[in-house]
């Protein structure tokens, strides 16, 4: 049986956790959201790659570090992430934070995308950050 998270590399830049690691703080998020039975591609795409994305499925013209899409919901959770590691390590120096850590957060960050959290107001931004957060604090600082 195939992992339930896999990983894509099809940017310049290698991922900032090797996929194991990465995998097994994914399906901890995922688990503590409610979500047991889950199929998830994380792919790594160019900072330019991911904002010709961000512009044809948001209209929004950005550049962006995570954009998530939620293929089906049950009974198997199923989605795709995509993410910028040129993006991670821009905002990894931005926030003095190590790269390894903020690809953790963008991870956190699309686990509850793909569960229904929404960050389009500055409520709903608080509450993801905080998600974020307690969620790092707990699987992945410790």
């Amino acid at each position: 049986m195939s992992s339930p998270v896999r990983f894509f590399n099809e940017s310049s830049l290698a991922f900032p956790l090797k996929p194991k690691p990465a995998g097994d703080l994914f399906l901890k998020v995922m688990h503590a959201l409610g979500k047991t039975e889950i199929k998830v591609n994380v792919i790594a795409k160019s900072d330019e790659a991911l904002r010709d994305m961000k512009r044809e499925y948001f209209g929004k013209d950005v550049y962006t570090d995570v954009i998530s899409f939620l293929i089906e919901a049950s009974p198997v959770l199923e989605g795709e992430i995509y993410c910028s590691p040129e993006r991670i390590k821009k905002n990894a120096e931005n926030y003095s934070e190590s790269e390894a850590r903020e690809f953790a957060r963008i991870l956190v960050h699309g686990a509850a995308h793909l569960c229904g959290y929404r960050d389009y107001s500055e409520e709903e931004a608080r509450e993801m950050k905080a998600l974020e957060e307690k969620f790092l604090t707990q699987f992945y600082d410790n």
